[in-house]
């Protein structure tokens, strides 16, 4: 044992860099994560106009001053909020793009995915995208995102058509009316259950893909393609 060693000193426990707790209310190791939970609480209770920095602080059991060096507007927490799922929701259309699968198979495995991650998001972006300032130029700039959401579920349709995977109909509506049906998951869903909330994910997305797939395609086949694709 070295001198060093052997001196009977010990290193200090080392601490997460970041801001002092307000109190003894209940708390993460991840900060940010504890103010976007709590604004969500305090925007659907109060609305995103009537919940205070300071309100939103104390919720997450931290100072004012201690929030604003995670967030430094109220602003912010909402733009976070929405790039939560925005952002991961792209990046898995463009990993399925490139991936060597049927488009009934890319349907699925996209549609389990956003049901998933939405609901088992703190908040309901849902909510936040019709309640924010669509004077905000980053909100609008969050809406031209969807809309990338929307054009990949059209394409996806209108490849599986032509491949005879999927029967005929409107590629456009049917993208709109799939993307409702994932978004409008949150408000039933079990979230606080992880294995509920995957058992409901892979529910939805099999009744929307078995809902436009093509007389001779069965869903069993897609989903069993779909499961050798990694989702981590």
């Amino acid at each position: 044992m070295s001198a060093k060693a052997s001196s009977g000193k010990r290193k200090p426990a080392s601490r997460a860099v970041g801001r002092p707790r307000a109190g003894a209310a209940p708390s993460s190791a991840d900060p940010k994560a504890d103010i976007v939970a709590a604004a969500a609480r305090l925007f659907r209770a109060k609305g995103i106009a009537g919940a205070s920095v300071r309100e939103i602080a104390a919720e997450a059991g931290l100072q004012k001053a201690s929030l604003y060096y995670y967030f430094p507007s109220k602003d912010e927490i909402v733009h976070a909020m929405i790039e939560g799922v925005l952002a991961p929701a792209l990046a898995m259309q463009r990993k399925l793009a490139r991936a060597e699968l049927s488009e009934a198979a890319r349907l699925w495995l996209y549609l389990c995915f956003d049901v998933e991650q939405l609901c088992a998001a703190p908040y309901d972006c849902t909510w936040l995208l019709a309640h924010g300032s669509l004077d905000d130029a980053r909100m609008a700039t969050y809406w031209r995102q969807r809309e990338k959401l929307l054009g990949w579920l059209a394409a996806r349709l209108k490849g599986g058509m032509a491949a005879g995977e999927f029967a005929p109909c409107d590629a456009a509506t049917v993208a709109r009316a799939m993307l409702a049906a994932t978004e409008y998951s949150v408000t039933w869903a079990e979230r606080h259950d992880r294995a509920r909330i995957a058992a409901t994910a892979g529910e939805v997305a099999t009744l929307l893909t078995r809902g436009v797939l093509a007389g001779e395609r069965r869903i069993d086949a897609v989903k069993a393609e779909a499961a050798g694709f990694p989702r981590s």
